[in-house]
């Protein structure tokens, strides 16, 4: 044992003072059982470690230099100390790149802890220093930094599931090492543990091949990770207690490998630099021996640097025109009596997945790669959706989910929260019996960019009440049980893969006369027509018998649940760089690292939300996450360094990003959708999800319920945003980079007047009369509008004012 002073302990910053309420911890522990009292921080904090490696020792310690004022001391016996450090198993070492002594993570290591805090001593327990490091984590957030102290309590954790991953995309936009690292730490501090590391795709190759140096010099832009680098990165996150799984992409998403060896591609080139977003043909020719050289060759190279026993091969969105047009693919379909391209894919990684077994390794994929004919020790990662998860895992094969967590998607961090891996298998029963009327409807939502999204929908009264049965696209159909009337609108909400999808439609004839789905925040327009409808339980629509078909049929749940491994967030990076990637990222990817870890039973979103607006704060001041100061540089450039930026930070309160993938889609119709756009503008430099208008929303709903506390903030909040408009127009008008934002503007203080007068009246106890609310409606639909990739969300919160005011 040895002696270290530190600089000091900083304290987190706590609803709670004195009465025992819920802890601002995320994610929030399996079982935690409060105590009367509290640790008070020491001036000398005297810890006792026990088979605590010495590198994870000085993790500890530069964790604990990040907090404030407190010299902390390495003592030798147990009685000597106030905070007990103990590892009571064996840390697993591994060599790393040559290098021996690394700590190595794996899959299934146990990852539980016991943290027990009374008014004299902090004692932290675990089987292995993973659990030991989560420990650690828990006990920086519980810290008081106002008072000093640390709540007494007693904690027992573990995780739901022990895949809990974040992605990120290096190469539509290269991600430097200290970004990569500083979004390392921000996931330890979440919990998370697995680096997915998206390094080739087709607008760039970012890792340094000793036998392929064209790759790097040819197809890199000169932007690319050394292989000490990367081993670097590794060496880090295994201290942090983070898996690192590279994902090199065959055979498609090939446009890089293209530029610097033309001759593995099946047809000839020359090729040049991808600059566009999307799907492209270059296709690896796999009737070239000299392809699965290569492939072989790269994966000795990433074996070398990366420990981790699974390497992710892509595999998805194969464009099949360069196959079907090459004679040679031809012949060898033929020879190996392969019936089509999507058999010779799954032949394809057959043979990739046996080079990944010469060295080790264990394949895996996205979706597209699912084969039954393909070892069952593959992973499967799922980015199109519940059906295809729950097809995956009742095959018998290990699978992640990843739809519903694209956070390269500005999306509510409710929306994430709710995505649980298993939701899909809760196939709730339903009696035909009960139907008193249906209606039967089909629909299509045009978008901006891709084919529309079409589907149907059944209304129903029966014995249960008014429910609505959903399905997208020849989906897995939904039942929505909330079905509520708004003016002449039927009003229903369900969680798809586009985000909270909620339909605002006008049933009253045979066509939709009005209506539009929001996904997120973000207003489409929808058309369709009844199809059919009736009384009783008699003919019923297919889409219905089908569901009840289906709740019938018993679902194997302990396979499912075995087979489903955990999730992964992911950040592709096509409007996402360096300098914002950590507004896009945080604080919400504490709300599905909570998913992800914590009971299944743990989904009061305003709960969550009060954490997360304390987590914010910890994260940035205590991490060192630098979403903040991303934000304010962002607003500098788009002003001077010596502006009152201010105003800007305000109007953000106000507006959102528009959410989905309108963004993406919106550049593609501008022919903006590329890697040469520079990505600063307004929208750029804004977080995914106001919180500030979760609290708008949040006091809104109790202002309906009479508080009228909850009056008051709405009132000085839109007060606020009025007297922010002039200072934001004489911004705008002495700086040419604002000019565009100042229709929004206007938008926006129509929207805060109609506001001002919705809270007068409601005040008065007056209901607005029908045909005022649909005035109203339309007034703040209009302003909820696509406006340069932005909307001004506090128009859809507003709304509400008009509909469910009461004295």
């Amino acid at each position: 044992m040895y002696k270290i002073i530190i600089a000091g302990l900083g304290l987190l910053w706590s609803i709670t003072s004195h009465g025992m309420q819920p802890l601002n911890l995320m994610p929030y522990p399996s079982e935690v059982q409060q105590q009367a009292g509290h640790f008070t921080l020491p001036s000398q904090l005297k810890v006792f470690t026990q088979h605590v490696s010495e590198a994870r020792c000085e993790l500890i310690k530069e964790q604990l230099e990040q907090l404030q004022q407190v010299e902390v001391l390495w003592v030798t016996a147990k009685d000597q100390a106030n905070l007990l450090v103990e590892v009571e198993g064996v840390t697993q070492v591994m060599e790393v790149g040559g290098k021996s002594g690394e700590l190595i993570p794996t899959l299934h290591d146990n990852e539980q802890y016991h943290l027990s805090v009374s008014p004299r001593l902090i004692t932290l327990k675990a089987q292995t220093e993973r659990g030991m490091l989560h420990g650690v984590q828990t006990l920086l957030q519980l810290v008081n930094r106002t008072q000093r102290s640390i709540p007494a309590v007693d904690i027992d954790d573990k995780p739901r599931f022990a895949w809990r991953g974040l992605l990120i995309d290096s190469v539509r936009h290269f991600m430097p090492v200290d970004t990569i690292k500083r979004q390392l730490r921000g996931m330890a501090s979440a919990k998370l543990n697995v680096l997915h590391w998206h390094l080739t795709d087709d607008q760039g190759w970012r890792i340094a091949s000793k036998a392929y140096p064209k790759l790097q010099l040819l197809a890199s832009d000169g932007l690319f990770y050394t292989q000490q680098q990367i081993r670097e990165v590794v060496q880090y996150a295994a201290l942090l207690g983070i898996r690192v799984v590279p994902e090199f992409d065959v055979p498609g998403h090939a446009s890089a490998i293209a530029v610097a060896y033309p001759e593995l591609i099946t047809q000839p080139g020359p090729y040049t630099m991808q600059r566009h977003w999307g799907v492209f043909e270059p296709l690896l020719d796999p009737s070239n021996p000299q392809v699965y050289q290569f492939i072989e060759t790269i994966i000795s190279e990433l074996a070398e640097l990366f420990p981790d026993v699974y390497v992710h091969i892509g595999g998805d969105e194969i464009e099949p025109t360069q196959w079907q047009q090459s004679q040679a693919v031809q012949h060898y379909m033929q020879q190996h009596q392969l019936a089509d391209e999507h058999q010779l894919h799954a032949y394809f990684n057959q043979q990739v997945q046996q080079i990944l077994s010469k060295y080790g390794k264990q394949m895996m994929g996205w979706d597209e790669v699912f084969a039954t004919d393909l070892p069952k020790d593959i992973v499967v990662q799922s980015w199109r959706g519940l059906d295809s998860l729950q097809h995956i895992a009742s095959s018998d094969y290990q699978v992640l989910l990843s739809t519903g967590y694209y956070v390269d998607q500005p999306q509510e961090a409710a929306y994430h929260y709710r995505n649980d891996p298993f939701t899909s298998f809760k196939q709730p029963s339903f009696k035909t019996q009960d139907i008193k009327h249906w209606q039967h409807w089909q629909f299509t939502m045009p978008r901006l960019k891709g084919s529309a999204v079409s589907g149907e929908f059944v209304l129903l009264s029966s014995e249960a009440g008014k429910q609505v049965l959903l399905r997208f696209n020849n989906q897995q159909a939904r039942l929505i049980n909330e079905l509520e009337p708004r003016a002449n609108l039927q009003r229903f909400t369900v969680d798809s893969w586009m985000g909270p999808s909620q339909f605002e439609l006008d049933l009253s004839k045979d066509v939709i006369q009005q209506g539009r789905i929001l996904i997120g925040n973000t207003p489409y327009s929808v058309s369709g027509n009844r199809l059919a409808q009736s009384t009783g339980s008699k003919a019923l629509p297919a889409m219905l018998q089908d569901f009840v078909a289906a709740s019938k049929v018993p679902t194997d749940l302990p396979k499912l649940h075995k087979n489903i491994l955990g999730g992964e967030a992911a950040i592709w990076s096509e409007i996402v760089r360096a300098d914002n990637l950590d507004l896009r990222l945080w604080p919400r990817l504490y709300a599905i690292a909570e998913r992800l870890w914590s009971p299944a039973t743990l989904t009061d979103e305003d709960a969550m939300y009060r954490r997360l607006t304390v987590m914010q704060t910890y994260a940035s001041e205590v991490i060192g996450l630098e979403f903040t100061q991303q934000q304010r540089a962002g607003f500098k450039q788009l002003t001077s360094q010596d502006a009152d930026i201010e105003p800007l930070i305000i109007l953000a309160e106000a507006v959102e990003q528009a959410q989905y993938y309108t963004r993406h889609h919106s550049k593609f119709q501008h022919d903006n959708y590329h890697q040469l756009v520079e990505l600063n503008q307004y929208v750029d430099y804004l977080s995914a999800q106001s919180l500030g208008l979760v609290e708008l929303k949040r006091h809104i709903e109790l202002f309906q319920q009479g508080d009228q506390q909850a009056k008051k903030f709405i009132e000085q909040l839109l007060q606020k945003w009025q007297k922010n408009l002039p200072k934001l127009k004489l911004l705008i008008a002495n700086y040419p980079k604002l000019h565009s934002l100042a229709p929004l503007v206007t938008t926006l203080s129509q929207v805060v007047d109609i506001g001002q007068k919705l809270v007068a009246q409601c005040a008065k106890g007056e209901p607005l009369k029908p045909e005022h609310q649909r005035d109203v409606q339309q007034q703040l639909w209009q302003a909820a509008q696509l406006q340069q990739e932005m909307v001004v969300s506090s128009a859809l919160a507003i709304e509400a004012l008009a509909f469910k005011c009461r004295a």
